[in-house]
């Protein structure tokens, strides 16, 4: 029995089609009695109030939400505003810039998101120490080339990876009868007992020919009035790539060898040996609160996560300023290795 999670990034606060797109995947993975989980933006819940989506926000409200940041993808990204801080600084950047994103979530959805999603590339340590302090549990999109795909720890977060993105499969210049279910096959045939696939997809791009946050690449400041919509595809289209989605999902439902769980259920089941951030800080004999005087230090070769894992890790989103590399963060990174560690399964439910 393999363990499956559906994964939303929904982020799309430009364009107003999008909500219709957010609305109809909500529905159809409740249709069919799946839990997917929401990895909402704030400023996304903000204008679906303001052109009255409430009937958005209550289909999302089905489904576990986590969170995707308070403004996605406008500048500064973390990675930009927090290079040149101190960790301790940079964590506190963090709190003060997403706690309002968080809040909002909170008071929409009346409940604390699990989870954290990092827009492209952008997490940083620091990222990921503010968020365990604010409560969330799963980093659900690590980006480390070549790491496992198992579920492990990392500073503080329970961290797994994205596998299958649904748009890799529904449109027009990558779809194929059965692409999906052999990609999917092949996922599930290297996915250790104690693993999980997620599938994953940004609900704009079932009606968007372009991702919306172009508005504000190479780090270009703009006003969220002066940025345009991403542009739209043809009604054609869209009901073409609904109706493959749907075969998707009723090939998925109708198998028996598959456990559909939410991040909640995961973080249930991988109590055995946590180390959330409170393990961390009384481990190092650490005060609550003092994350951000955690130890930098460097692990060896045979460690689960190796320092030289680092070595190729990169930042290259779309809205970085040209020239970015972030490498102080990347050193940062590096530093923090010694708080992984694999997470292991305490038993589950049939």
């Amino acid at each position: 029995m393999t363990d499956v999670i559906f994964s939303f990034d929904s982020e799309d606060y430009l364009t107003p089609e999008a909500a219709d797109a957010e609305r109809w995947w909500a529905e159809a993975l409740h249709e069919r009695g799946l839990r997917g989980s929401w990895q909402v933006v704030g400023e996304l819940v903000r204008s679906l109030r303001s052109r009255g989506r409430q009937d958005v926000l209550d289909a999302i409200a089905r489904h576990e939400i986590g969170f995707h940041t308070h403004r996605h993808s406008q500048p500064p990204t973390h990675p930009e505003a927090v290079e040149h801080l101190s960790l301790r600084d940079g964590i506190a950047w963090v709190l003060r810039t997403e706690a309002p994103g968080l809040a909002t979530l909170a008071e929409a959805f009346g409940r604390w998101p699990i989870s954290y999603c990092s827009p492209g590339d952008s997490w940083t340590p620091a990222t990921l120490l503010a968020m365990a302090r604010m409560g969330i549990k799963i980093f659900c999109n690590d980006k480390l080339p070549g790491f496992s795909r198992l579920p492990h720890w990392y500073c503080g977060l329970l961290t797994t990876t994205y596998d299958l993105d649904f748009q890799t499969c529904y449109e027009d210049a990558l779809y194929s009868p059965g692409c999906f279910e052999r990609r999917f096959d092949e996922l599930v045939a290297k996915t250790p007992a104690d693993g999980v696939v997620i599938l994953y997809t940004h609900p704009t791009r079932l009606v968007t020919a372009a991702f919306w946050d172009e508005a504000f690449a190479q780090g270009r400041r703009r006003a969220i009035a002066d940025c345009p919509p991403a542009p739209l595809r043809s009604r054609e289209q869209v009901t073409r790539y609904q109706d493959r989605c749907r075969g998707f999902l009723d090939g998925l439902v109708e198998r028996r060898d598959l456990r559909f769980i939410d991040f909640a259920t995961l973080y249930r089941e991988r109590t055995a040996g946590r180390r959330d951030l409170d393990a961390l800080l009384a481990e190092c004999r650490l005060p609550p609160g003092s994350e951000g005087d955690l130890p930098l230090r460097p692990t060896g070769p045979d460690a689960f996560m190796p320092s030289a894992l680092f070595d190729r890790m990169t930042y290259r989103w779309l809205p970085y300023p040209e020239g970015f590399t972030g490498q102080t963060l990347i050193g940062q990174a590096r530093g923090l290795a010694w708080t992984a560690a694999k997470a292991h399964a305490c038993g589950r439910s049939a």
